[in-house]
């Protein structure tokens, strides 16, 4: 049963990984980094900020270093040294039909994705704080493509992908709770401000507008924004 997973696996991360070109390369080189997204986070706390108040976006602030930190940090210093699981691109039963791009290949453990986590961990958080679809569309389409583009690259397995989404969705669902009890600690005002906060439209747009700048600005950074 074990071998048929894996085998199923391998033959996923295959097909994820074909298709490639110097334009798409790019593409997904930047769009898997973290610089670009530095508008996004900036947006994220400026709204916070200007609906919640201080008391409200530190606290929330926080909460989100906490996502972050757990999602991370339970990936890359606990699981990939316990399971040991070789990322495809290192992987020497299968390293040889990988396509790599800029020749990065990751650290040398996938099991499970960092980048996977940390999206679910973000998007789950967020859209339970936020409470408006079209933002939460947008985030789970901003965290499928960071899940395609870890396969693109060939630095994680399909299966390191679901579990990083998994995990990262329990983070999400557990710290938005934790959070909700601290606005109870704090003395903070009732309800939820921003499910009603016409500014999460602005981080939305943020996201879109950053798609566009990836798609049209990749040849020219030629892989020097990750």
């Amino acid at each position: 049963m074990l071998d048929t997973l894996l085998e199923l696996d391998r033959s996923l991360l295959l097909f994820f990984n074909q298709g490639h070109s110097l334009y798409g390369d790019q593409v997904m080189w930047i769009y898997t980094g973290k610089l670009v997204w530095i508008p996004l986070i900036l947006s994220m706390v400026y709204v916070v900020f200007r609906t919640g108040g201080w008391k409200e976006g530190l606290w929330l602030v926080v909460m989100a270093a906490v996502v972050v930190l757990l999602c991370d940090q339970f990936a890359s210093a606990v699981c990939k040294p316990l399971f040991e699981r070789l990322r495809p691109a290192r992987d020497p039963d299968i390293a040889s039909l990988i396509t790599i791009v800029n020749g990065y290949r990751g650290g040398m453990y996938g099991f499970f994705s960092s980048h996977a986590a940390n999206a679910a961990g973000i998007v789950t958080f967020t859209s339970l704080l936020f409470r408006n679809r079209l933002y939460t569309a947008t985030a789970v389409i901003w965290a499928l493509l960071t899940c395609y583009s870890r396969m693109y690259l060939g630095v994680h397995y399909p299966g390191d992908i679901l579990a990083g989404l998994l995990w990262g969705s329990l983070v999400g669902w557990g710290c938005y709770h934790l959070y909700l009890l601290g606005r109870g600690w704090f003395r903070l005002p009732g309800g939820q401000p921003y499910a009603r906060a016409s500014r999460v439209r602005l981080i939305t747009a943020v996201v879109y507008i950053t798609f566009l700048f990836i798609l049209l600005a990749a040849p020219a950074l030629n892989f020097s924004l990750h």
